[in-house]
């Protein structure tokens, strides 16, 4: 029965200090991401990135405007998938692989960077389809 009571009294032991090193633990604060749209540079919340199989998901979102891209990568390639602009600084578009406009992905350790060309529209002028330049700079 002591036997019992001491591996019981050292697990609960071992829990305490598990769990008191989990609570010491200090988080690295994410970067900003860097927005350029039409040659108009801004910064942005810092990204919500994930990754599901080969695809990296991007996610930055700020009061007004949303802007997700997606990356394939493949050993030490990135290739962009897809990129949907919305509503910044007045421009709503998308980039597609073997579709519209064009992009291309740089990356370095856990930096992306994400740069092109999409089609869409500007609050400015609704009726009319542009193509408009960005570059996304975004650390996951």
């Amino acid at each position: 029965m002591s036997n019992r009571l001491i591996a019981v009294a050292g697990f609960a032991i071992v829990i305490g200090v598990a769990l008191a090193g989990c609570s010491t633990a200090k988080s690295v604060p994410r970067k900003a991401a860097q927005l350029t749209i039409d040659g108009d540079p801004q910064t942005m919340p810092p990204p919500a990135c994930s990754q599901e199989q080969s695809y990296r998901t991007i996610d930055i979102r700020d009061r007004d405007g949303h802007v997700q891209a997606v990356v394939l990568i493949t050993g030490e390639r990135a290739i962009p998938q897809w990129v949907k602009i919305r509503n910044v600084d007045g421009f709503t578009g998308s980039y597609w692989s073997g579709g519209v406009g064009e992009a291309t992905v740089e990356r370095s350790g856990r930096k992306y960077t994400i740069s092109g060309s999409a089609y869409g529209i500007n609050s400015s002028n609704p009726n009319k389809v542009v193509t408009t330049n960005f570059a996304i700079m975004a650390e996951c």
